[in-house]
């Protein structure tokens, strides 16, 4: 029987090695996504803290308000799901996808999306 360590491995071996639009049809959302997109927000300098997913289940409410005031601050409104598929919408209202939400809050804030570390989000 694998370990959940090695069980790990091989799901990050899996997702490095999906394409970013194969990634947009992963089912996200949940408290594990608020707080990764947490720390996408902090690390493109919109003032968000870094939450960890532990946290983010415990302080779900406080937490997930505070990362879609922090997309707002992109031009991004995030409808957070504790449970099921976050959404995400672009100033014209129209439904994006998580990924391309990141890419539109890294243009806004002059950060280079290719330069950023993916994975401490996911």
């Amino acid at each position: 029987m694998a370990t959940r360590e090695e069980n790990l491995k091989k799901i990050d071996a899996k997702l490095e090695a999906l394409s970013d639009e194969q990634l947009d049809q992963v089912a996200g959302g949940t408290y594990n996504e608020v707080a990764g997109d947490s720390r996408f927000l902090n690390d493109i300098g919109t003032g968000c803290d870094r939450y960890g997913a532990t946290k983010t289940f415990f302080a779900y409410d406080s937490i997930s308000d505070e990362v879609s005031a922090a997309w707002k601050k992109a031009g991004i409104t995030m409808a957070p799901s504790w449970g099921g598929k976050n959404k995400y919408f672009d100033s014209k209202n129209n439904e994006i996808s998580r990924n391309e939400a990141m890419k539109i809050a890294a243009k806004a804030f002059n950060k280079d999306f290719t330069k950023l570390d993916m994975q401490e989000y996911f």
